[in-house]
């Protein structure tokens, strides 16, 4: 076909545009920002004791500093509103509430909506099983109140404090070159410490008998000079000290030096019974300007962006104040797992997979005892442990399945696969998962695991209490539990219908607390008592609403909706489709109406590709300056179709798959007299921007294209590292999101055939390319490669390159308000003919 070169020629913006067009965009962003303005989200449900007030947060477009309560017994209207104060908020008994963020505190009155507001507030914190409450302002002077607003004692010179948020307040005043460690207790305050090194942390332990804290010890060498400018190991080292929070006493762990550090983590053991203590420190990468070298079995690439750690363990049990040190020969790091006799331990560096996208460890059970070790786990980083430290889950991450260990017997048993979110019973008796189709129950003394039988649906469990043991190293060590002499709370999700419900479950009873419904419940809670449900609930047509359900009369009562300057929501319509791809795999996909729909007109579509997006279906849309480009909402009150199709891959390959699911969408919504087939756009971001590359060199369906970071040749990307996550990219394809399932030496034909550069030269419609200069995940190199692709084949093509931005643009940046016009101009340029668009022009 015949090309006119002229008309074809690629535009490479950089941001240069005429004045009289920078106006008119300008007015355009105001103009949509101005609309936009006046919606709002709810989020952040905090419920007081009572159970009489609700407080949430009130997320505008582009700040979050607003605080809604209502009162139960008068529903409809705030009981109060507290401007520019959303860092933490607290519930005192009988209607009190201290609200604070940025420079500002309020407490508050609920009952008569009285107030008392500080000022120049540097942090503020509530004790709630007290009824007091601290404010430490910015001239370091902290006040200590009781509910009714009273200062009981103030304390002057005060550089930091610690709090439980229940009962325990510990503070480090400082004197000069003194630091005074004072303690509130029988309603004053009490010193239990004095130090003259630099008290730099302070923590109060998850058991909550001790306070560790963390010093820094100057040598008596006080000229000694600094190896390099960034380094303060040979000028300091930090030791540990504690204090028992019931009486006071002092600790220092025997045996336990000062250590060149930068970091003290302290563990907390079965309770308190045991700690690990771990001095961290941060090796930072060698800085050679002239020079890096990476060898072929290099196994610490991750490192050479953030440095190495190294480590130093001691346990310390503080009833007999006795010590072991940890040998560091064998392994780089330990990890409790709530057993005083038992840790984990491993190597992060030396067991790194670059198969994975995450690194895997061997997992070994180190006997503190005889100082023996035996390997329990492999291809592993999340482990969840029982409160009695005797089992632990892992999930081996090859295989997709969990294993229990029992410490006790020494066994091993493998659970079936599709089990997830596991937690244990607080007795240790049972292990609980949800699945795919129901709740699962192990009997851990048995080891017998069964479906209860109480749902047909995706299930998970909703109130489990975990306890972080270990977070480092890009792994997870969790005690979960579930309390049996309490109702589990869980979330059932239907996912023909879409639907979910909520159901608990308590010593083999079931109730329904709420039926199947088509809202989606963003959050819930269990009031004190759980005799009552708070939830936060929206559908595509719904605005957030704040709800509250009695259970003991199986009533609902709307407290608040967000939805009152939004006038057009409730003429939202969609259609969910259900259909099988080429292959015979289920799928569904989520078809927008316009807003205003009219059955005689025809409209455009904008088709948005990534993953399984039918989950969506109950999300409001909130209108926005999105980070990738794309929003419903603005889309459907312009007359647009949306349509969000489900892409499962499968062995053809990423992008192969993705065709197929596209156009099985399209065809099953192909009945609707409504769409314009000649009009309708493709759009997708990252992975959905790969999507979309492919499958705009396969298809004449579409009228134009928009990709956003994108990748366009996926051998390179392959043999790529990626700077972001500090992985190897040929991870992302054999074992993560592009799930080819194979090397590229596996398969070099799959490869070939999904990759999109190697067929750029048929592309038939205009494509709109974006990319941000600094993203280290997909590199821009390959937005340029298919941009001089499309540029060498005549093709109408233009590019958009952010140079101060990532991956993404982010929310209501000035970039992302930029790229959301552009994509707005060039829907309507390309789908609706609206041609006076300068820079497409």
């Amino acid at each position: 076909m015949a090309t006119n070169m002229k008309a074809y020629l690629p535009i490479f913006l950089l941001f240069l545009e005429s004045h009289l067009f920078f106006g008119q965009k300008v007015q355009a962003s105001d103009t949509l920002s101005n609309w936009m303005s006046s919606f709002h989200m709810i989020s952040n449900l905090t419920v007081s004791k009572d159970n009489r007030f609700v407080a949430v947060n009130k997320p505008y477009k582009n700040n979050n500093d607003t605080i809604l309560v209502f009162d139960t017994r008068n529903p409809g209207f705030p009981a109060t509103t507290v401007l520019k104060l959303s860092e933490q908020k607290t519930f005192f008994s009988n209607g009190y509430l201290l609200a604070s963020g940025g420079s500002r505190a309020e407490f508050v009155d609920l009952k008569s909506n009285k107030k008392v507001v500080y000022e120049k507030v540097r942090r503020a914190d509530g004790l709630q099983e007290i009824d007091l409450y601290v404010i430490l302002d910015q001239n370091k002077n902290l006040n200590i109140y009781n509910k009714k607003g009273n200062k009981l004692q103030s304390v002057s010179g005060v550089s930091n404090y610690v709090t439980d948020k229940r009962s325990e307040l510990f503070l480090d005043r400082v004197e000069g070159s003194k630091h005074e460690v004072m303690n509130w207790s029988k309603n004053q305050f009490i010193t239990r410490y004095v130090t003259y090194n630099e008290i730099t942390r302070m923590d109060i332990i998850p058991s909550g008998k001790h306070l560790a804290i963390t010093e820094k010890e100057k040598p008596a060498n006080q000229n000694a000079v600094k190896p390099n400018a960034d380094s303060d190991i040979d000028l300091y080292r930090l030791k540990v000290t504690f204090i028992n929070t019931a009486n006071g006493e002092v600790s220092h762990p025997k045996n336990v030096p000062s250590v060149a550090a930068d970091l003290i983590t302290v563990t907390n053991i079965n309770h308190g019974q045991t700690y690990l203590i771990d001095f961290d420190n941060r090796i930072n990468p060698s800085e050679n300007k002239m020079l890096d070298i990476w060898y072929g079995n290099d196994r610490d690439l991750r490192f050479k962006k953030s440095g190495t750690q190294k480590h130093q363990y001691w346990l310390w049990k503080p009833d007999t104040n006795s010590t072991v040190k940890l040998p560091e020969e064998q392994f780089s790091s330990y990890a409790p797992i709530n057993n005083n006799r038992y840790l984990l331990a491993f190597n992060a560096i030396e067991e790194f997979n670059y198969i994975s996208g995450t690194p895997l460890y061997k997992m070994h059970l180190y006997d503190t005892q005889t100082n023996s070790s035996k390997l329990i786990f492999s291809n592993t980083f999340h482990i969840i442990g029982s409160a009695d430290g005797r089992y632990i889950l892992s999930f081996d991450e090859i295989n997709k399945v969990w294993i229990l260990f029992d410490i006790e017997t020494s066994s091993f048993n493998q659970i079936q696969k599709g089990l997830e979110a596991p937690a244990f019973s607080a007795d240790s008796r049972y292990a609980f998962f949800g699945g795919e189709s129901d709740l699962w129950r192990m009997d851990l003394k048995t080891k017998e695991i069964k479906s209860l039988d109480i749902a047909f649906g995706k299930v998970k469990i909703t109130n489990i209490k975990t306890e972080n043991e270990y977070h480092m190293l890009n792994s997870s060590f969790e005690i979960n539990t579930v309390d049996l002499q309490k109702p589990l709370l869980l979330k059932v999700r239907d996912k023909d219908s879409n639907r979910s419900s909520y159901i608990s479950w308590k010593k083999g009873k079931m109730d329904i607390l709420i039926p199947p419904i088509d809202f989606r419940i963003k959050e819930i809670r269990y009031g004190a008592d759980t005799k009552r449900l708070f939830s936060i609930e929206e559908n595509f047509n719904k605005p957030p609403m704040l709800s509250v359900y009695d259970l003991s009369s199986s009533s609902k009562q709307e407290l608040y909706s967000s939805g009152a300057a939004d006038k057009t929501v409730s003429f939202l319509n969609q259609n969910i489709f259900s259909y099988n791809n080429s292959v015979g795999i289920p799928l569904k996909g989520l078809l927008y109406y316009p807003v205003h729909f009219d059955p005689a007109k025809k409209y455009p579509m904008v088709v948005r590709v990534y993953q399984k997006q039918s989950e969506s279906s109950g999300v409001y849309p909130m209108p926005n300056f999105d980070e990738d480009g794309f929003n419903i909402r603005i889309l459907l009150e312009r007359g647009y179709f949306v349509f969000l199709p489900d892409i499962i891959f499968d062995k053809r390959g990423t992008g192969i798959s993705a065709l197929d699911c596209v156009d099985s969408g399209l065809d099953a919504i192909a009945g609707n007299p409504n769409i314009d087939k000649k009009k309708i756009g493709l759009t997708g971001h990252s992975l959905g921007g790969y999507e979309t590359n492919f499958i705009a060199t396969q298809s004449n369906r579409f009228a134009a294209y928009v990709s956003g970071a994108s990748v366009s040749d996926i051998v390179k990307f392959y043999f790529s590292y990626n700077t972001h996550f500090n992985i190897a990219d040929y991870s992302r394809f054999e074992t993560g999101q592009f799930e080819m399932g194979t090397s590229f030496l596996g398969d070099k034909e799959k490869y070939f055939k999904n990759n999109p550069i190697y067929d750029v030269e048929k592309v038939n419609a205009p494509i709109l390319l974006w990319a941000g200069m600094k993203d280290g995940n997909v590199p821009p190199d390959q937005t340029m490669a298919f941009y001089m692709g499309l540029m060498r084949n005549s093709k109408s093509v233009t590019a958009l390159l952010y140079h101060n931005k990532e991956h993404d643009l982010g929310k209501g940046t000035d970039e992302s308000r930029d790229l959301n016009i552009r994509i707005l101009e060039w829907w309507d340029y390309h789908l609706k003919s609206k041609k006076n668009v300068p820079w497409i022009n």
